[in-house]
């Protein structure tokens, strides 16, 4: 009996070994729209992701390119998205090792068109949406050992020349943009080391990316809009994108755009603000943000009109859980207001009456207990309590 509990106890042992042995690496073939998402780890180390599915659709172009969701629901964006698995390997940011690694993650951000990766990993996680901080959300990570692309990326030969250039960042950044680029096109552009002085290029968080495009763009934008004439017209423009309203109020003055910004939360009324130019305000970090995408929008627009004015935007959200979209619905709904029909006013105190009238909240929200005016230094001069 005994020799049969010993026999027994050591299936048992043999069985548990068996159980807690890792899962074996396996071939995975996946479809990026393309996406590419690269992450702070600790430097020179960064984590480089490529957005893919393990799904073919005909529509896998545009889960990656937010230009291309006007009209389609909050639901059906978040879908997309959560297919979209982010498959992880690190890169040495400083070195750009592994070189064929890196060669693959430009080629994709490159690219066109969708491309075809084969990846050697675990098997796949549970579909999950998780936020990027500051970027669009994406699925669940896999974490790869290597990396191939299997099909012919279709490479822009404008991108391919512009990248080709010993120029600073900005510059080329500017380029791509005048070409009509999208921001998230050229981000993904410098994230991946392919924008700047040859000598100086680097991996960069895609966040950072963003940032340095954004504040580059407008920069030079001040520049353009400087020799242009003064608008001497008063106008409001308004959108509504998932449930967020956006009401943009322009007046005749030198270019800048101020962005105020109204949540409603559990507790209330949350307010904060990014005025252009004042360094003396403490903003939230996400309103920072914010602030740059609706001034990537409203630039873009203004260099495109020709125009020099200055430009309020205010921004109320009604849903928090529009959070995870990131500040993308912050520039489709600048976007959305800057496209709408305008209602022009031939002086300031009448076009006060009818931004009163149409802001969402109620004015009395926005400047409750205290006018903006007190509660901004005295720089706030669109809204006068």
């Amino acid at each position: 009996m005994s020799k049969g509990k010993a026999m027994a106890l050591n299936q048992i042992q043999t069985m548990q070994l068996q159980l807690s042995q890792p899962e074996l690496n396996r071939k995975i073939t996946a479809f990026s729209p393309p996406g590419i998402s690269i992450e702070a780890a600790k430097y020179p180390t960064l984590m480089a992701s490529v957005l893919a599915s393990t799904e073919p659709s005909e529509y896998l172009s545009i889960f990656d390119h937010p230009e291309s969701w006007v009209g389609l629901d909050r639901e059906a964006i978040l879908s997309m998205r959560r297919r979209l698995h982010r498959f992880t390997i690190p890169i040495d940011a400083r070195e750009k090792e592994p070189s064929k690694l890196v060669e693959a993650l430009q080629t994709i951000a490159l690219s066109v068109s969708p491309v075809a990766i084969e990846v050697e990993g675990a098997n796949l996680p549970a579909r999950n949406l998780y936020p990027l901080g500051g970027q669009l959300p994406a699925g669940s990570i896999v974490r790869i050992n290597s990396l191939e692309i299997v099909s012919e990326p279709e490479i822009s030969r404008v991108a391919k020349r512009i990248v080709e250039l010993d120029i600073p960042a900005s510059e080329a950044a500017w380029k791509l943009l005048d070409y009509d680029y999208s921001l998230d096109q050229v981000a993904r552009l410098m994230s991946v080391g392919l924008l700047g002085r040859l000598d100086g290029r680097r991996f960069v968080p895609t966040r950072g990316a963003y940032k340095a495009v954004i504040d580059a763009y407008v920069s030079r934008c001040l520049i353009e809009l400087c020799e242009k004439s003064v608008s001497t017209s008063y106008r409001i423009g308004r959108s509504e994108i998932h449930g967020d309203n956006f009401t943009l109020f322009f007046q005749p003055g030198l270019s800048g755009v101020d962005y105020f910004r109204i949540e409603r939360t559990q507790k209330g009324f949350e307010r904060d603000v990014s005025l252009e130019g004042v360094k003396n305000i403490t903003t939230e970090s996400k309103t920072s943000v914010l602030a740059d995408h609706a001034r990537f929008s409203a630039y873009r627009n203004l260099v495109k009109q020709n125009e020099c004015a200055h430009l309020t935007i205010f921004h109320y959200s009604r849903n928090n859980s529009n959070n995870i979209l990131g500040p993308w619905l912050v520039r489709a709904g600048v976007n959305g207001a800057l496209e709408s029909d305008q209602i022009v006013l031939d002086t300031k105190e009448n076009a006060i009456t009818v931004l009163e009238t149409l802001l969402a909240p109620d004015i009395s929200v926005w400047t409750k207990e205290r006018s903006l005016l007190d509660d901004f230094g005295g720089v706030f001069k669109t809204v006068e309590n």
